[in-house]
C-alpha cells in the first residue's frame, strides 16, 4: 500500500491527493526511525551511566514527545515537497545512480545542509527570532527524545532545505532519502545526552562532530551550532573551548569504563 502511494506520487501530473499520500509516507517513516532508534538508545543508554555527558537530569523528557507530531508533520510536508517536486520535474534532473554519483551528490547534499543548518541556526539565535527557539532550549539537558521538541516555524526553517535542495543539486531520490534517514538518526544521536562514539574523528584535525557537540551548545547556549561538522564553528569561532578535551576524556572512558564508573580520574 505505501509502495502503491509513492509510485502514484512519482506519475507525472499527480496531484494533491498523491502529494498528500507521500507525505503520510514520510511520516510514518519518521514515526519509525524516532521508535527504534529511541528505544535503542534507551537501552544503551541504561546499560553505560558513566558515559552520562551532563550531571543534570531532565525530569521532562517524555513530556517533551507533545510537540513530536507538529515537528513531524513539517518534516514530512517539506522533504516530501523535495521528492515530489522533483518526480514532476519541476526541479534540477538528478544524476543516474553511479558509482561516482552517488558519494559525490551525497557529499555534496551534506556539506550544504550543513552550512544551511549552521546559519539558520545562527538566525534563530538572533533576539527577534529566538522566540521561535526557546522552546527546544528549555531542554538544557537533551534526551533522545528532545529531537522533535520545536516550535512549527523552527521545524520549517531547519527542514525547508529538503524543497530547496532539489533545485540546485542534481541529487537521484534514493540518495536524498539516505541523506534523511541519516539527518534523523544522527539528530537523535546529537541530543541522546550520553556519548557512545567519542573517536579522534569527532575532534582537531578531523571535521566529525559527536554527541558532546550538540550536548554543549543546549548546556552553553552559545556554542557549537552545526549538525554534522564542526568546520563552520571553528571558521567563526563559536566552538566551545573544552570541545575537543571533553571528546578526548570520553575516548579515555571507553578505553577504561571500570575506572569511570568508579569515580577514578580518566
Amino acid at each position: 500500500m505505501l509502495f502503491e502511494g509513492a509510485i502514484g506520487a512519482m506519475r507525472p501530473g499527480a496531484g494533491l491527493a498523491d502529494y498528500l499520500v507521500l507525505v503520510g509516507i514520510v511520516a510514518a517513516s519518521i514515526v519509525a526511525i524516532l521508535l527504534v532508534t529511541g528505544a535503542f538508545f534507551e537501552f544503551i543508554n541504561a546499560r553505560h551511566p558513566e558515559r552520562k555527558i551532563q550531571t543534570r537530569v531532565n525530569k521532562n523528557k517524555w513530556r517533551e514527545l507533545a510537540y513530536a507530531p507538529g515537528s513531524i508533520s513539517m518534516i514530512s510536508i517539506t522533504f516530501a515537497g523535495g521528492l515530489f517536486c522533483q518526480w514532476q520535474g519541476w526541479s534540477m534532473t538528478p544524476l543516474p545512480l553511479t558509482w561516482w554519483s552517488i558519494p559525490l551528490t551525497l557529499g555534496a547534499s551534506m556539506l550544504l545542509y550543513d552550512t544551511w543548518f549552521y546559519w539558520i541556526h545562527r538566525l534563530l539565535h538572533w533576539k527577534p527570532m529566538y522566540r521561535f527557539h526557546t522552546l527546544h532550549h528549555t531542554s538544557v539537558a537533551p534526551t533522545v527524545w528532545t529531537n522533535h521538541h520545536e516550535t512549527i516555524v523552527e521545524g520549517v526553517l531547519n527542514q525547508s532545505f529538503y524543497t530547496l535542495i532539489v533545485f540546485v543539486l542534481p541529487i537521484a531520490w534514493p540518495v536524498l532519502v539516505a541523506q534523511k534517514i541519516y539527518d534523523q538518526v544522527s539528530g537523535m544521536l546529537g541530543h541522546a545526552g550520553y556519548e557512545h562514539f567519542a573517536s579522534p574523528l569527532a575532534r582537531k584535525p578531523w571535521p566529525l562532530a559527536c554527541t558532546v557537540f550538540h550536548d554543549q551548545h543546549h548546556g552553553y547556549f552559545r556554542y557549537n551550532f552545526a549538525h554534522t561538522f564542526s568546520v563552520w564553528d571553528r571558521w567563526m569561532g563559536t566552538l566551545h573551548p573544552t570541545y575537543d578535551t571533553t571528546v578526548e576524556r570520553f575516548e579515555r572512558i571507553d578505553a577504561n569504563p571500570k575506572a569511570a564508573g568508579s569515580g577514578q580520574p580518566v
